[in-house]
């Protein structure tokens, strides 16, 4: 990092975990306080402890930023323990598993938008406030499946989709406020051991294994706080997800048909494997 990140406040939500926890200890690494939330109680003050007992200031909040009033309370917690917020980083989401929209309970759907999408919008509405007083950066974490939708996974991807036009209406409305508004579209990463999506029916279940090359988070990390310093609005992971980036921006057409290819491939694929099962 070649940027002073002293006497900086950064606030990730879903940090006990992947990317936020690996963007948690390069921040504290680098001088910076932290705030780390999450939903699960016992892992949120085990991360925080680690921190602590290197010697970084960190202080964390439980909660789920579904809930509107859960994320003013961590936005007022953050001000009242290190009197500012510099960079809020909405990173908390969920995941779900590949199922055709007939097959998925309404329930998830909601679920998905709540979490992936309003927890985002609640937590940088009471954020903004203060992010104009430090003249501060607010990051959007997104996902290439949020470029263009999916065969199999509207709920994940429509709740990723909403997150552009809402960072892209934040860049306008901040434009005079000297506050930077990103967001990142991040590729497939490393999954943390414990790290769960939400079936169709709204059961959770263990992430499923992939045999895919993925980044790790520490890469992609990385990369995420060059993204802050260098104050860039748009930014997509991997070869894949650049491919889909410019494919669609030349034409949503032409990648839609080929999108169409790909999910009939995957289709007949899974129909072998059942028929050999």
């Amino acid at each position: 990092m070649h940027y002073n990140w002293q006497n900086k406040v950064v606030l990730i939500t879903g940090s006990a975990m992947g990317i936020g926890w690996q963007l948690a200890q390069e921040f504290a690494q680098a001088g910076a306080s932290v705030v780390l939330n999450a939903r699960n109680k016992k892992r949120l003050k085990f991360k925080e402890q680690l921190l602590a007992e290197k010697g970084y200031k960190v202080t964390s909040f439980c909660g789920d930023v579904s809930d509107a009033h859960t994320c003013k309370q961590m936005i007022e917690h953050c001000i009242t323990t290190f009197g500012k917020i510099d960079i809020l980083i909405n990173n908390a989401g969920l995941s779900a598993e590949s199922n055709p929209v007939e097959e998925i309970n309404v329930d998830v759907f909601a679920e998905l938008v709540k979490v992936n999408f309003l927890g985002a919008v609640y937590c940088s509405k009471e954020a903004l406030p203060y992010l104009k007083k430090t003249k501060g950066h607010l990051l959007f974490i997104s996902s290439v499946a949020g470029i263009h939708g999916l065969g199999n996974y509207a709920a994940y991807c429509s709740s990723k989709m909403a997150l552009t036009g809402f960072a892209e209406s934040l860049q306008k409305e901040l434009c005079d406020h000297s506050v930077s508004v990103g967001i990142a579209y991040i590729g497939f990463t490393e999954n943390d051991p414990d790290k769960q999506v939400v079936a169709g029916n709204g059961i959770y279940i263990p992430q499923p294994k992939r045999n895919l090359k993925v980044a790790s988070a520490k890469q992609v990390a990385i990369r995420l706080i060059k993204m802050i310093e260098q104050k860039e609005k748009a930014v997509v992971f991997s070869a894949m997800g650049k491919l889909l980036w410019y494919l669609n921006r030349l034409s949503p057409a032409i990648t839609n048909k080929l999108l169409v290819l790909l999910y009939r491939k995957e289709q007949m694929k899974n129909q072998q494997q059942l028929q050999h099962a």
